[in-house]
């Protein structure tokens, strides 16, 4: 598969999953009360959409800037050019990143 044809593909998946993301967001806070269900899901089904979209986002997430490392590090290499700050950033960024999936590894 061709690097655009990758790219697409996971830019459109990444936008399906923030629309469910979204629309099972709005579902838990205004429609789905205790004991309710939408569409014949209950609230947990509801829940645990949520759940897996995000973390599928999370993982397509990570692929994306993978794949797009060469122009994130040369916009850097561009905009910030003594090495020192852009490591930093560097490092701010990637404890950003452990701080929000480590959390994801004691779920289950």
């Amino acid at each position: 598969m061709k690097r655009f044809t990758a790219n697409i593909i996971i830019d459109v998946v990444m936008l399906f999953c923030i629309a469910i993301i979204s629309f099972s967001g709005f579902l838990l806070k205004e429609v789905c009360r205790r004991g309710q269900t939408f569409m014949g899901l209950s609230r947990r089904a509801w829940s645990d959409i949520h759940l897996w979209a995000s973390i599928v986002i999370l993982v397509l997430l990570i692929v994306h800037i993978v794949l797009h490392w060469s122009a994130i590090d040369s916009f850097f290499k561009k905009h910030i050019p003594h090495n020192a700050a852009r490591y930093a950033l560097y490092a701010l960024f990637l404890a950003l990143a452990l701080i929000s999936t480590i959390p994801w590894l004691f779920i289950f």
